[in-house]
């Protein structure tokens, strides 16, 4: 069995361990995704180098469970686009690994909360209206 098949199969078997997934497992994962892309084309480098990224977010604890049918499809679509070089529109390969990325982002900082105003309310004077 090929390399990308192999990491294809353990992810998809991996949906039996949610929520509770094998952080160190998932690093070793990682590093055979990124080589997975080690002399293939840009779009192909790319994914692999997605798909490494996200299992390192899953192995820290920081991505969504919810994402992970995502990774296994992206693994499969890794697989068929080495199988087979230059067949799979670089467009759907470029989909998936945006997807990829969006998962792997880091979450977004909360917003600051809001400040206390510079001069008490109770120094401004009311307004009046001019007439």
């Amino acid at each position: 069995m090929s390399a990308s098949r192999d990491l294809e199969d353990e992810l998809v078997t991996l949906v039996a361990a949610l929520p509770d997934l094998p952080r160190d497992r998932l690093r070793e994962l990682a590093v055979q995704a990124r080589a997975l892309g080690d002399g293939a084309d840009a779009p192909v480098r790319a994914l692999a180098q997605a798909l490494g990224a996200v299992l390192e977010r899953f192995a820290d604890g920081a991505a969504p469970l919810e994402g992970w049918g995502l990774v296994a499809q992206a693994a499969s679509t890794l697989g068929r686009a080495l199988a087979a070089p230059g067949a799979m529109p670089a467009g759907a390969l470029a989909a998936t690994t945006f997807e990829l990325d969006s998962l792997a982002a880091p979450a977004a900082a909360s917003p600051r909360p809001p400040q206390a105003p510079d001069v008490p309310l109770t120094a401004l004077t009311p307004l009046r209206r001019r007439t």
